[in-house]
Protein backbone atom coordinates (compact mmCIF):
# COMPACT_ATOMS: atom_id res chain seq x y z
CA UNK A 1 0.00 0.00 0.00
CA UNK A 2 1.28 3.42 -0.91
CA UNK A 3 1.71 6.16 1.65
CA UNK A 4 0.48 9.68 1.21
CA UNK A 5 4.03 10.91 0.65
CA UNK A 6 4.61 8.45 -2.22
CA UNK A 7 1.28 9.43 -3.75
CA UNK A 8 2.20 13.10 -3.47
CA UNK A 9 5.53 12.55 -5.30
CA UNK A 10 3.81 10.58 -8.07
CA UNK A 11 1.15 13.29 -8.52
CA UNK A 12 3.81 16.02 -8.56
CA UNK A 13 5.88 14.09 -11.12
CA UNK A 14 2.84 13.64 -13.37
CA UNK A 15 1.83 17.31 -13.10
CA UNK A 16 5.37 18.57 -13.73
CA UNK A 17 5.90 16.13 -16.60
CA UNK A 18 2.62 17.12 -18.24
CA UNK A 19 3.42 20.82 -17.76
CA UNK A 20 6.83 20.31 -19.39
CA UNK A 21 5.26 18.51 -22.38
CA UNK A 22 2.68 21.30 -22.78
CA UNK A 23 5.53 23.84 -22.67
CA UNK A 24 7.40 21.92 -25.39
CA UNK A 25 4.26 21.67 -27.51
CA UNK A 26 3.50 25.40 -27.24
CA UNK A 27 7.13 26.42 -27.87
CA UNK A 28 7.53 24.13 -30.88
CA UNK A 29 6.18 26.61 -33.43
CA UNK A 30 8.43 29.54 -32.54
CA UNK A 31 11.40 28.52 -34.68
CA UNK A 32 9.34 27.57 -37.75
CA UNK A 33 7.39 30.52 -39.10
CA UNK A 34 4.19 30.56 -41.13
CA UNK A 35 6.21 31.77 -44.13
CA UNK A 36 8.52 28.75 -43.84
CA UNK A 37 5.53 26.43 -43.66
CA UNK A 38 3.97 27.90 -46.79
CA UNK A 39 7.30 27.87 -48.64
CA UNK A 40 7.82 24.16 -47.96
CA UNK A 41 4.19 23.11 -48.43
CA UNK A 42 3.01 20.51 -50.93
CA UNK A 43 -0.08 21.15 -53.08
CA UNK A 44 -2.63 18.42 -53.74
CA UNK A 45 -4.82 19.21 -56.77
CA UNK A 46 -4.48 22.91 -55.93
CA UNK A 47 -7.12 22.38 -53.25
CA UNK A 48 -5.20 21.19 -50.20
CA UNK A 49 -1.81 22.44 -49.02
CA UNK A 50 0.16 20.36 -46.57
CA UNK A 51 2.89 22.16 -44.67
CA UNK A 52 6.10 20.49 -43.59
CA UNK A 53 8.22 21.30 -40.60
CA UNK A 54 11.09 20.00 -38.60
CA UNK A 55 10.98 17.65 -35.64
CA UNK A 56 10.00 19.58 -32.53
CA UNK A 57 11.19 18.94 -29.00
CA UNK A 58 7.70 17.75 -28.12
CA UNK A 59 7.80 15.11 -30.87
CA UNK A 60 11.28 13.93 -29.86
CA UNK A 61 10.20 13.52 -26.24
CA UNK A 62 6.98 11.78 -27.28
CA UNK A 63 8.81 9.33 -29.54
CA UNK A 64 11.42 8.64 -26.83
CA UNK A 65 8.66 8.00 -24.28
CA UNK A 66 6.87 5.63 -26.67
CA UNK A 67 10.14 3.80 -27.34
CA UNK A 68 10.95 3.50 -23.64
CA UNK A 69 7.43 2.29 -22.87
CA UNK A 70 7.70 -0.32 -25.63
CA UNK A 71 11.00 -1.67 -24.31
CA UNK A 72 9.73 -1.78 -20.73
CA UNK A 73 6.49 -3.46 -21.81
CA UNK A 74 8.34 -6.13 -23.79
CA UNK A 75 10.71 -6.76 -20.89
CA UNK A 76 7.80 -7.12 -18.45
CA UNK A 77 5.75 -9.41 -20.73
CA UNK A 78 8.59 -11.31 -22.40
CA UNK A 79 7.33 -14.71 -21.33
CA UNK A 80 4.00 -14.03 -23.02
CA UNK A 81 5.73 -13.12 -26.29
CA UNK A 82 8.27 -15.93 -26.08
CA UNK A 83 5.54 -18.36 -27.17
CA UNK A 84 5.87 -16.90 -30.66
CA UNK A 85 9.50 -18.03 -30.89
CA UNK A 86 9.07 -21.60 -29.68
CA UNK A 87 9.80 -24.35 -32.18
Amino acid sequence: MMTYTETLWIVLAVVLGFSWLVHLALRSGHSYTVHDTEAHATDYAKVIREGHGGMTGFLWMTFLAIGAWTVLYLMEHWFEFSVLFEK
